[in-house]
């Protein structure tokens, strides 16, 4: 009787660029260049719950992120990219509109496998480790490098001229750049246990990042109506977490240690949790200290719940993302 493929996460790293921009010189920053408006000092923390985010250093892209973390990946799992059979590049960021940025990646890397993007918002790496685990389980590939580089404080709008331009800005100065990566390998036993995804597309205004030379619908700055898209995630999220663990993850809500969740505010935590019916104690978040990483959120928190202890190898935790369009996935995995 054949053997049954499964994929397991080897290894899994962050990279935070070491300077770090307080929300206090944020509005600082947004003060000095909006001369006719009077920016309320303490509102972006009030709002959102986050007190500071990384800015990735002069020169660097959404690459230069994904290879620190991959480098970091790489040796944790003790390969090399001679090793890699595929490179999946997920963010909301990219280097260039062609090629993919994960060619570049792979350039800086020194890889020579096949590679492509995958881009879906905020739920970018989620969506890469679906389409990572489907390859492998295959038999396609047998070890994948999935990773990430956000360079999204670029986004944050730093000239305003109304309170309204202001709370439609908010979101986007929650924003933090960040690298992550995870070494994704075939297996004989189970490690990602299952995901589901659902999106409500209808709501993709609530959340803009124009594109230059794009036809100028949305206008042509960033634009963020957090109320728009909470509203969208209440929605999509009635179906009950527990169920889905049981019938698509496998196993019980007690079985899993962890849940990593990504929200755009520090304030929605709570919610979630009283919504999905999980104690706050059992829930991962990175945005109040790190700031809104975007796709490396997920991954980051991963890293961090290992490196800390709550999370430790044949645990079970479930990831839990939500992303602007709008998308809500999650994912269980064996770490």
């Amino acid at each position: 009787m054949e053997q049954r493929v499964y994929s397991r996460i080897s290894a899994v790293a962050a990279h935070l660029p070491e300077r770090v921009l307080s929300t206090g010189e944020l509005e600082e920053r947004i003060a000095k260049n909006s001369p006719g408006f009077d920016v309320p000092r303490g509102m972006i923390e009030r709002l959102t719950g986050v007190a500071s985010r990384h800015v990735r250093p002069d020169g660097w892209d959404a690459s230069d992120l994904a290879v620190a973390a991959s480098r970091k990946a790489l040796a944790d799992a003790g390969c090399d990219t001679a090793a890699v059979d595929l490179l999946i590049f997920s963010a909301m960021s990219m280097d260039v509109l062609e090629p993919a940025t994960a060619h570049i990646v792979a350039d800086k890397l020194g890889a020579r496998c096949p590679v492509f993007d995958v881009k879906n918002a905020c739920n970018s790496f989620l969506n890469a480790l679906e389409v990572g685990d489907s390859l492998i389980r295959t038999g396609s590939y047998r070890r994948i490098l999935v990773c990430c580089g956000e360079s999204v404080t670029q986004f944050a709008r730093t000239s305003v001229s109304s309170p309204r331009e202001f709370v439609e800005s908010v979101t986007g100065y929650t924003l933090s750049d960040a690298g992550a990566a995870v070494v994704l390998e075939a297996s004989t036993e189970p490690g990602i246990a299952g995901f589901v995804f659902s999106a409500l597309s209808s709501v993709w205004k609530a959340g803009v990042l124009p594109f230059p030379g794009s036809a100028g619908r949305c206008g042509d700055r960033p634009k963020f109506r957090l109320a728009d898209m909470v509203k969208g995630f209440h929605e999509l999220f009635r179906a009950d977490l527990a169920r889905q663990v049981e019938q698509r993850i496998g196993g019980t809500m007690d079985e899993v240690s962890l849940f990593c969740v990504h929200l755009a505010s520090a304030h929605l935590i709570s919610d979630f949790c009283a919504t999905a019916g999980i104690p706050r104690s059992r829930v991962m978040t990175t945005i109040a200290s790190h700031g809104n990483t975007a796709a490396a959120t997920l991954p980051l928190q991963l890293d961090k719940a290992l490196r800390e202890g709550r999370l430790h190898r044949g645990d079970i935790a479930v990831l839990v993302g939500h992303a602007s369009g709008i998308s809500y996935g999650i994912l269980g995995v064996r770490v």
